[in-house]
């Protein structure tokens, strides 16, 4: 028979968001949550057989119990056969943490945490499957959890070998420090599974929508976490048929979108574009840093606020940078700040006439800054 799998991880339930105002820390909250919930439907209505987690299910070790136990009902919704999930370094289990001891007392039988170094059959759940965990023990590693699988003397027997890893890939995750349970392709092929599902890089891998007869896939992110995460969420259903050919595809799965963008102002149609662009397609989901720079004329820097009111009623969340966005200087404003024949008119209006725009710039900022 066929294998149809729901792989995702790096959900982190239980992160703060304490950069956040309230309102929408508490909304980012509740969304992993919601997240995971929903992937639990989409699992169901693919069909899948396994819904695996590579890691990072919680964000920490000290998670409240009310929180593992909601997590817990989520799961238990699963229609499939059992849901796999791992340790990863975040939510580490080395036999001392009561939060996977918590997890384990209240799950039902279909929920596997696979935290031991050996092979776990799923025949009770009529899979010909086994699962080899290279999960974490430890917040930080300079080696993988790979090396119980390369030791054993020989594969279980099945029809279909699967190993779940969480650690930086290489060539994916920079892992400079070489601290988060660094692993290659190369060293994941070498061991002869037929396919493997990874964690902890927020990037799906590889980069494609779809792809066939690869067998290392990375989950990433299934709802973003912040600026530097700016895809939608992502998850992979992944079908491996009984000669082993593997067919997958990334679904998305975020709830919100987070953007860091930047733009050049110089006109009042750059501000109402910028504005449209960003209030299309659920703004509502959109947590957006605006960077702006440029430079305008008085009367449109005085109205830039009311553009600016529009986007954060419209957006989940608006972080505004416009220190970079200034009053174009004109002839106009040099005579209504400065006195006729002063010095600074002078310098200014000289530099107005000869179309030196940064000098002119500067100059004013100098001037405005001593006179102050």
């Amino acid at each position: 028979m066929a294998l149809k799998i729901f792989h995702t991880g790096d959900l982190h339930i239980g992160m703060k968001f304490n950069n956040y105002p309230d309102l929408i820390k508490n909304d980012l909250v509740k969304a992993r949550f919601e997240t995971l919930e929903n992937m639990i439907l989409m699992a169901n209505e693919e069909q899948c057989n396994l819904f695996v987690i590579a890691g990072h299910l919680f964000d920490k070790i000290n998670i409240p119990k009310k929180d593992i136990i909601r997590v817990i009902v989520i799961l238990e919704k699963f229609a499939g056969d059992c849901v796999l999930l791992i340790p990863g370094n975040h939510d580490y289990d080395n036999g001392m943490v009561e939060l996977w001891e918590h997890f384990a007392n209240n799950i039902n039988s279909n929920i596997i945490l696979l935290n031991e170094y050996r092979p776990y059959s799923l025949k009770d759940f009529d899979l010909d499957v086994v699962v080899y965990p290279a999960y974490c023990d430890s917040k930080h590693s300079e080696t993988n959890r790979i090396k119980w699988i390369a030791n054993l003397n020989s594969l279980e027997e099945a029809k279909y070998q699967l190993g779940i890893v969480h650690g930086a890939l290489v060539g994916l995750s920079p892992d400079l420090s070489n601290k988060y349970f660094n692993i290659s392709e190369v060293e994941l092929n070498k061991l002869g599974l037929d396919l493997w599902l990874l964690g902890h890089t927020h990037l799906s891998y590889p980069l494609k929508k779809e792809l066939s007869n690869r067998q290392v896939f990375n989950a990433g992110t299934p709802e973003p976490d912040g600026l530097d995460c700016q895809h939608q969420g992502t998850a992979w259903i992944i079908e491996i048929d009984e000669e082993k050919n593997i067919k997958a595809r990334t679904i998305q799965t975020g709830k919100y979108n987070f953007k860091d963008l930047t733009y050049k102002v110089e006109t009042q149609d750059d501000l109402i574009n910028i504005k449209e662009k960003l209030l299309k397609n659920e703004p509502d989901k959109k947590i957006v840093r605006l960077s702006l720079n440029g430079r305008i004329e008085e009367w449109l820097f005085d109205e830039k606020e009311e553009v600016f009111q529009e986007l954060r009623t419209g957006l989940a969340y608006l972080i505004i940078e416009d220190e970079e966005l200034k009053i174009r200087i004109t002839e106009e404003v040099i005579d209504r700040e400065f006195a006729e024949n002063s010095f600074p008119h002078l310098v200014l209006k000289e530099l107005a006439a000869s179309q030196e725009d940064d000098s002119l710039q500067l100059a004013y900022e100098i001037i405005k800054e001593v006179k102050e």
